[in-house]
């Protein structure tokens, strides 16, 4: 064995490539600029109540949906019972 297969070997970590060898900062700067080229070139996801609405509807056409027993849902009630729910932020449609 020489040195060149002990050390393809060793225990130690690869360098982490792409955005894990980022800051958070360069990975912010780095997202922001494909976002703005998006909007430019008009190709931004823009979800609406609409497309929401068809893409839920897409399992259930599909026949992918879960069917739920009565006893699963009033299960999954009692779970939910006293459990807060996250407020969302209202926002200005962009």
């Amino acid at each position: 064995m020489n040195d060149h297969d002990h050390d393809a070997q060793s225990t130690t970590k690869p360098k982490p490539r792409g955005f894990a060898a980022m800051s958070p900062e360069q990975r912010r700067a780095f997202g922001s600029k494909g976002g703005r080229v998006a909007h430019e070139r008009g190709t931004a996801n823009t979800f609406t109540s609409e497309t929401a609405s068809a893409a839920g509807r897409i399992p259930h056409v599909r026949g992918t949906a879960y069917h739920w027993t009565s006893e699963e849902a009033r299960e999954a009630a009692r779970k939910g019972r006293g459990v807060p729910r996250p407020r969302r932020r209202r926002t200005e449609p962009h």
